[in-house]
């Protein structure tokens, strides 16, 4: 029935979000591709753009954005209708993502403002978390820290648990220190190397981080070699079952937190 349809795409389009905000950008992107792509399974013409923007994103990050494009020109339909206010800012972050250098930036600044007049506070996190990776890739350590920390705080308030923690290893590799750090175990290894290391206990493949990080699958390689040789494991099951222990140990979150489905499209995330 129709109704049914309606809720395998929301469930769909819930497990694709979760994916996207855990670095699992290749899943997220196989998995929302038939989503918003004309046929069956589209459902309900709302719903179908509820997909766009978290396609958009995992496309760019798992260098497809050539799949994204004819999808901003179409979001851009909807948002000129005005029927859902946040998005004209999701549509700015879209831009932004597939946008040369020279661009991108004046994108995401319009995307920000957009958001102080239409308030969302996780779509609003998602876009700092973007802005501030693109800073980082740059180069641009302070400024991009900054919008990394506004992403974190965002998500915390939504109880965002996977975009939290993916906003806070962005901001590790960008260089901010926790007045904490990590404990034992893992303090002998670098930012890079915990992080790598993190995704690779979540489940990420080295392809996925790789895309993630914006390196290459051979530096990838690389950096876990080293952890597995200090961690003085052999494999990613024993390396993720040391990293549970660890968070166990220390009382942090779940390395992988359970996926909830959202109370409403527009809830604040997962």
């Amino acid at each position: 029935s129709h109704g049914l349809a309606q809720a395998a795409f929301l469930a769909e389009w819930a497990q694709a979000r979760a994916e996207l905000g855990s670095g699992k950008v290749e899943r997220a992107a196989a998995r929302l591709a038939p989503l918003v792509q004309p046929g069956a399974r589209q459902g309900h013409f709302g719903l179908w753009f509820l997909a766009v923007p978290c396609f958009v994103e995992a496309c760019v990050l798992s260098d497809r954005a050539v799949d994204a494009t004819e999808m901003i020109d179409l979001f851009a339909v909807w948002a000129e209708l005005g029927a859902d206010p946040q998005a004209p800012a999701q549509l700015e972050r879209c831009r932004a993502l597939v946008a040369p250098p020279e661009r991108s930036e004046e994108l995401y600044r319009a995307a920000l403002a957009r958001h102080e007049r239409a308030p969302g506070p996780f779509e609003h996190a998602r876009t700092h978390l973007a802005f501030g990776m693109w800073l980082r890739r740059r180069r641009r350590p302070i400024e991009a820290r900054a919008q990394l920390r506004d992403a974190l705080l965002g998500f915390e308030r939504c109880g965002a648990a996977m975009w939290g923690k993916r906003a806070g290893a962005e901001l590790r590799a960008a260089g901010e220190v926790s007045g904490a750090g990590e404990s034992g175990l893992l303090s002998s290894l670098t930012p890079q190397q915990v992080r790598i290391a993190r995704d690779v206990a979540s489940g990420a493949t080295n392809k996925e981080i790789a895309a993630e990080l914006s390196i290459s699958i051979r530096t990838v390689e690389y950096h876990l070699r080293n952890v597995f040789a200090q961690l003085g494991v052999r494999s990613r099951t024993g390396l993720a079952h040391l990293l549970a222990n660890v968070d166990h140990g220390s009382g942090t979150a779940p390395l992988r937190p359970a996926t909830p489905v959202p109370r409403s499209p527009r809830s604040c995330g997962p």
